[in-house]
């Protein structure tokens, strides 16, 4: 069984600890007072990969860090040893759409992570009047896979995506790991 490092990122109040409870099954309530991460959270938990025929599942370590630049002197530390991004924001601030490529500029650009293991989360908050429209990104961005989260309207559509992208940082990380031991005998 595979076990990866997905960091939730993104600008503050975007919803990451929102999308990281519901993921790892932590809770079913998607509202409640705001809290701001402090730093990093872990949660751990095991994932089935969807559109795996064999039923894979996987163990999910979920770094949910916090949107608030004071910790940025940690994202070096955070960034060690990751298999995927997410970066989540909220398309109904205008704010976000321009902070995310900051985020991607560190996160993802200057680790050399490859697109399959990226994902971009636009989570829509309760109550919100935005539609799954298309967002405009910067071209670095549209390049990633992007869903929308709506957790009021359809929780299992988020719950099957992620467990899809997942699935696609397995794929690339069982193609790197055969790559190197190729690699030792040639």
């Amino acid at each position: 069984m595979f076990k990866t490092k997905i960091l939730f990122i993104g600008p503050s109040e975007s919803g990451k600890t929102i999308l990281a409870n519901f993921l790892s099954d932590i809770t079913e309530n998607v509202g409640g007072e705001y809290r701001p991460t402090q730093g990093v959270r872990i949660v751990e938990f095991e994932s089935q990969l969807e559109g795996s025929g064999d039923n894979r599942a996987c163990d999910v370590e979920l770094w949910d860090c916090s949107g608030d630049l004071k910790f940025e002197s940690c994202w070096p530390i955070l960034m060690k040893d990751s298999s995927g991004v997410v970066i989540i924001f909220n398309p109904d601030v205008p704010s976000h759409l321009r902070e995310i490529g900051t985020w991607y500029s560190t996160f993802i650009a200057s680790q050399g992570m490859q697109d399959n293991r990226c994902l971009l989360i636009a989570h829509h908050k309760p109550g919100s009047g935005v539609e799954d429209k298309r967002l405009p990104l910067a071209s670095d961005l549209s390049r990633l896979m992007l869903i929308h989260s709506n957790l009021e309207e359809e929780p299992e559509d988020v719950r099957r995506a992620f467990s899809r992208y997942l699935g696609n940082v397995v794929n690339a990380m069982s193609e790197s790991q055969e790559q190197e031991e190729m690699s030792i005998f040639t």
